[in-house]
C-alpha cells in the first residue's frame, strides 16, 4: 500500500498547549472562512492537532 507523505513536527507541551489554542481561536473568529480555506481540511487539522500523542522528544527541538 501506497501511503501519502505528511509532516511530524515536535513541540514541546506548552508550545503544544500554545498551538492548540492559536487553531482553536482561529476557529472562533471565523479565519478558516474568510481566508477562503477548505472548511473540512481545516476540521481535520483540528482532529489532529487534538488527537495528537505524547512522545520523546529529539535534541533538535527548540524551547527545551
Amino acid at each position: 500500500m501506497n501511503l501519502p507523505e505528511g509532516l511530524n513536527i515536535e513541540v514541546t507541551d506548552s508550545q503544544y498547549q500554545m498551538l492548540y489554542d492559536v487553531i482553536m481561536m482561529a476557529y472562533e473568529l471565523d479565519v478558516p472562512e474568510q481566508k477562503g480555506w477548505d472548511m473540512q481540511t481545516y476540521d481535520n487539522m483540528v482532529d489532529n492537532v487534538c488527537n495528537a500523542r505524547t512522545t520523546y522528544l529529539s535534541e533538535t527541538v527548540k524551547g527545551i
